[in-house]
């Protein structure tokens, strides 16, 4: 009589603690792992731009997004591939050629010296805007005022305005 095999538990990926450290059989590199880049194909180039295209069309943006998550692409890779299939596209800056102005040598303009330009403290992104302080808030209501000043004015002038066309309306 043969006895079958039982089935093995899963394991729930926390292993008993022995107190011996166990050998996997592999030894470890200290280094980080060296990535590599991965080739695509033509067709698959196509089926993911195909993709980016549907999507931008069904929801009006997001398609590059999208391709990322489901192919594991980087935005950059699928946005490059974009601009090579179609090279007339308009630019995301409209009226400046892409890249650096002729003439600028690469690095970095003349006259600036190296490190962290001025007026941008460490800490603070460069798209984020200084706080409000008490002077930007006094300036910003002083504004607030003369902008409603105008407003009201404008108003009393069209309401006027309106009071002698119907007049006029009326007499004919």
């Amino acid at each position: 009589m043969s006895k079958k095999p039982t089935p093995k538990a899963k394991s729930t990926g926390k292993a008993k603690s022995t107190g011996k450290a166990k050998s996997t059989g592999k030894a470890k590199s200290t280094g980080k792992a060296k990535s590599t880049g991965k080739r695509y194909s033509q067709t698959e180039r196509n089926k993911i731009l195909g993709h980016v295209k549907g999507v931008n069309e069904a929801r009006g943006r997001g398609g590059v997004a999208a391709a990322v998550r489901k192919f594991g692409v980087s935005a950059l890779t699928i946005n490059k591939w974009l601009q090579a299939a179609e090279p007339g596209a308009p630019s995301k800056r409209p009226g400046r050629p892409p890249g650096r102005p002729p003439g600028r040598p690469a690095g970095r303009p003349p006259g600036r010296p190296a490190g962290r330009p001025p007026g941008r403290p460490a800490g603070r992104p460069a798209g984020r805007p200084k706080s409000n302080t008490a002077s930007n808030t006094a300036k910003t209501l002083k504004r607030l005022a003369h902008l409603d000043g105008q407003i009201t004015k404008h108003e009393t002038e069209l309401i006027s305005l309106r009071k002698e066309f119907k007049k006029l309306k009326n007499t004919l």
